[in-house]
């Protein structure tokens, strides 16, 4: 039985907005349960493909397994499962750091078996993890950022922080800084635009997630999370379903990336689910890094999903291993709206 904390009154039954989760209220006198339920509230709030968070998860006694919603794979944009994984690894990374924070994390386990990606443990009688609490106030923060970056570099020691985060081995980070590379990238992101919108199937996928600034919808990318005028926003879907608009979508991606100052590149040479899981946890960590410092983060991955582009990017960091993911990184003035979220109550199956 779940008991009616006001967390659970207002974050859980969903008479809260998930993005105002708010530290102070972590039901410290609670049940096991309870505080498990609440530090999943951080970790719903991981990117995912087309905001799509294909999570599930279900509450045990100390324990919580992760699933990924099989409705909600992209046979068109993520047909490898890839994305799929990643996103879950961006998940599992924010649940791990609201979980160490406040003291009731005990360890990681990787299912895989089926939909069935992860079990995580808790313990109920751990201390707070203070070294944490920048990442954790930086969760509810984060957005994806669209739109121009300034033309201003980022520290030097921004490159050292992203490189030793990385712990996998199997994993192999390059950052890119010159204008000519970025410039190139730019140029592959809006290539693999151009080859995924030429395809009816695509764009009819796409539709299915694109949704006016008005909508009510929990799930997708509503016009003002594309930064789309707001008019705009009633008529694009549709011309995206019916109509090739890769050109004009392509040329917005290309002088969005191209004026970027620093490029992330996650590679690996093995492809696989639990590599995948190890790339979303360390985008996310770098991600929230970032966040943390105040500069901006933005994934394009069109380049490393659409037909043998990936073979040019390769080319472009020296490297044979295969890229994984994608995010750059700069200082931005616009500010954005998050993206809409399911109530964690939604996400948790009996």
């Amino acid at each position: 039985c779940y008991s009616k904390s006001r967390w659970s009154q207002t974050y859980y039954n969903g008479m809260k907005n998930p993005w105002d989760i708010n530290k102070e209220d972590f039901p410290y006198s609670g049940q096991l349960t309870d505080k498990i339920k609440f530090v999943l509230g951080y970790a719903i709030l991981a990117p995912s493909t087309h905001n799509s968070q294909p999570w599930l998860f279900k509450v045990k006694e100390n324990s919580v397994e992760v699933y990924y919603d099989s409705k909600l794979k992209l046979p068109e944009a993520d047909p490898l499962g890839r994305d799929l994984y990643i996103s879950m690894g961006c998940l599992l990374e924010n649940l791990t750091i609201a979980a160490n924070y406040f003291g009731i994390f005990e360890k990681l386990e990787y299912i895989l078996n089926d939909n069935l990606v992860a079990e995580v443990f808790f313990q109920d009688d751990g201390q707070l993890n203070n070294d944490l609490e920048y990442l954790l106030d930086t969760i509810p923060k984060r957005v994806n950022a669209r739109g121009f970056f300034e033309s201003k570099s980022l520290p030097e020691s921004v490159q050292e922080e992203m490189r030793a985060l990385k712990k996998d081995p199997r994993i192999r980070v390059d950052i890119i800084t010159d204008k000519e590379r970025i410039n190139k990238l730019a140029s592959l992101t809006a290539q693999g635009l151009r080859l995924a919108y030429k395809r009816p199937t695509f764009r009819k996928e796409m539709y299915q997630w694109m949704f006016n600034s008005l909508s009510r919808t929990r799930r997708g990318l509503p016009g003002y999370s594309l930064r789309m005028p707001f008019i705009a926003s009633f008529i694009i879907p549709t011309l995206v379903k019916f109509f090739d608009i890769s050109p004009l979508l392509a040329k917005l991606n290309y002088k969005s990336m191209a004026s970027v100052p620093f490029i992330c590149v996650l590679s690996s040479e093995e492809s696989s689910p639990s590599v995948w899981l190890e790339v979303g946890r360390l985008a996310e960590r770098c991600i929230l890094q970032l966040n943390s410092e105040g500069i901006k983060t933005s994934i394009f991955v069109a380049s490393i999903e659409m037909g043998d582009l990936y073979k040019k990017v390769q080319e472009l960091i020296g490297s044979n291993l295969t890229p994984q993911f994608l995010f750059c990184a700069g200082y931005m003035q616009n500010t954005q709206r998050h993206s809409p979220r399911y109530n964690l109550g939604e996400k948790i199956i009996i």
